[in-house]
């Protein structure tokens, strides 16, 4: 899965996905959003290069009409965590891009 992780993200979350095969870019090293990109371009940006968005911040993402996949992981949960939570989401059948942003500390 190609993921584009928000600015706030912790690189535990990154390397364990990383490490599990996923392609995942932080926003603010995608040369057309940067460190500052609002939450409106990096809905539009995972939009337009079909990647899932995951962020810490629910309030980021809650509420808009995203039609890329929206994972929210808390601060306290650890890289395995989401990363088995991922792993979770893709076993299952539907798309994520159709659903409200998904807690992975539910999963």
């Amino acid at each position: 899965m190609r993921i584009l992780a928000d600015v706030n993200v912790p690189n535990a979350y990154v390397s364990a996905l990383r490490g599990d095969g996923h392609g995942v870019t932080y926003s603010r090293n995608v040369e057309r959003l940067g460190p500052t990109a609002t939450d409106v371009e990096i809905v539009e940006h995972a939009e337009r290069e079909d990647v899932a968005v995951l962020s810490t911040d629910v309030k980021d993402f809650s509420g808009r009409d995203v039609g890329a996949p929206v994972f929210v992981a808390p601060q306290d949960m650890t890289g395995d965590e989401v990363r088995a939570a991922i792993s979770r989401i893709e076993s299952m059948a539907f798309d994520p891009a159709d659903a409200d942003p998904i807690w992975l500390s539910s999963l």
